[in-house]
């Protein structure tokens, strides 16, 4: 099976990975500025990568899962329909995140 450039992005929604990509940046800029503050991270293994490689850990496990997003919902028979489904969950899981980033640095801000 041979794949052209155009073939291995054209399940992915343009808008929808940049929605991703923001949600992304989102928890990485709070996480950076709870942290500031003395705020603890809340995933074990978030805690151990920061610990270990600091916030640039944290934008690679970013890197690392939108290539998972991309990669593996273009193997799917419905790449598109799993691409959207991928994101989607990413961005309601991500941006309770965010939110619970804000509220938790607004308490000790």
């Amino acid at each position: 099976m041979q794949f052209d450039d155009s073939q291995l992005w054209s399940h992915v929604s343009l808008p929808l990975l940049v929605a991703v990509l923001g949600v992304m940046l989102g928890d990485v800029v709070t996480t950076g500025v709870g942290l500031e503050l003395g705020l603890k991270e809340g995933n074990p293994f978030v805690a151990h990568l920061l610990r270990e490689m600091g916030l640039f850990g944290l934008v690679l496990i970013k890197a690392i899962t939108v290539v998972l997003l991309v990669v593996l919902s273009g193997w799917t028979h419905r790449s598109r329909r799993t691409f959207r489904l991928g994101s989607l969950v990413y961005l309601v899981v991500g941006l309770l995140v965010v939110v619970s980033n804000v509220v938790a640095i607004a308490t000790v801000a």
